[in-house]
């Protein structure tokens, strides 16, 4: 699908579904390309002669965030996440003073927040390609924090399941599983991150105060996000080492405990062997008290062993 909104040199606002339909001069041209058919694609080289290695990284070949300078115009690639699936969608655009064209190839709810925002614009005097730009990469950005903050919201949760009587196996499943999300939305922000930097710090393109107070703004929320996903990683990674140990703990009670039945039961055990050969000539078979000394014997040592043990705070 494609749409056209362009300002004329009157500074009115006018809307067409192709470029194509233009019925005056822009002064300020914006076609965003959704979900573009292979004819709507002809579109990129056949009206805005865009340069054949830009339109291949927007129609076949899914890109890290980045930016390409061409002769007449700046190519940008943005990140957004997916509301059900926490997958990365990118939205390309093409930038110069006049024009701005947004393609991507699933729909996108922030190009059309940005939309609404310009046809509602009442000064289009001011309007720019690059105020354009600049809100649909806040309303990028500022998308991904309902992500993060439900992915905190689950790290923190961890803190009640001690009393929640479940396995540490589930446990550790969950852990790992959101150590996945975390590094799934970690690929998508952190490359938007160093994006925005270079936007500010770099001479792609002229800023003016404003535009470097609003960058500022989307860089500083960017920062706070990356912060929270580290945060929230080396916390999963402190839970899973916690239960891992408290696992190798139990473990190791149960190691412990059972050497110890099994060291009491080793003289027992002996002693048992030695007196049930079948040897003719063994004086303490023939004893009146034989049986009950042999006991006596093994009560001694099995005590004698356990308080041993008592003294060495082995159990």
């Amino acid at each position: 699908m494609i749409r056209t909104l362009y300002i004329d040199i009157n500074n009115e606002l006018k809307i067409c579904e192709s470029p194509y339909e233009m019925t005056s001069e822009p002064r300020l041209l914006w076609v965003d390309m959704s979900e573009p058919t292979l004819h709507e694609n002809l579109l990129l080289s056949q009206f805005f002669h865009f340069h054949p290695l830009s339109i291949e990284d927007a129609v076949s070949v899914r890109q890290r965030p980045k930016y390409k300078e061409y002769d007449d115009y700046l190519f940008y690639v943005f990140h957004a996440i997916d509301l059900n699936t926490m997958k990365p969608e990118e939205i390309d655009v093409f930038i110069n003073d006049i024009l701005v064209v947004t393609y991507h190839k699933e729909h996108s709810e922030e190009v059309d927040k940005v939309w609404n925002m310009m046809i509602h614009k009442k000064d289009n005097s001011k309007a720019s390609t690059s105020e354009i730009m600049f809100l649909t990469l806040d309303a990028i950005v500022d998308n991904y924090f309902p992500f993060v903050y439900e992915l905190e919201d689950k790290v923190f949760s961890f803190e009640d399941r001690h009393s929640v009587d479940i396995s540490t196996e589930v446990l550790i499943e969950e852990t790992f599983d959101l150590r996945e999300d975390l590094l799934l939305i970690r690929r998508t922000v952190l490359p938007m991150r160093d994006l925005v930097y270079r936007l500010l710090e770099g001479r792609i393109m002229a800023l003016s105060k404003k535009q470097k107070i609003f960058l500022h703004h989307i860089n500083d929320h960017l920062i706070k996000q990356v912060e929270m996903i580290e945060s929230s990683r080396e916390m999963t990674a402190d839970i899973r080492d916690n239960y891992i140990s408290l696992n190798s703990f139990k473990m190791n009670n149960i190691m412990k405990i059972l050497t110890i039945y099994s060291v009491i039961f080793m003289p027992l055990t002996l002693l048992a062997g030695i007196y049930g050969m079948n040897f003719d000539v063994m004086p303490e078979l023939h004893w009146k008290y034989g049986y009950l000394g042999v006991w006596i014997v093994m009560l001694v040592i099995t005590f004698g062993m356990i308080l041993y043990f008592r003294r060495k705070n082995w159990f």
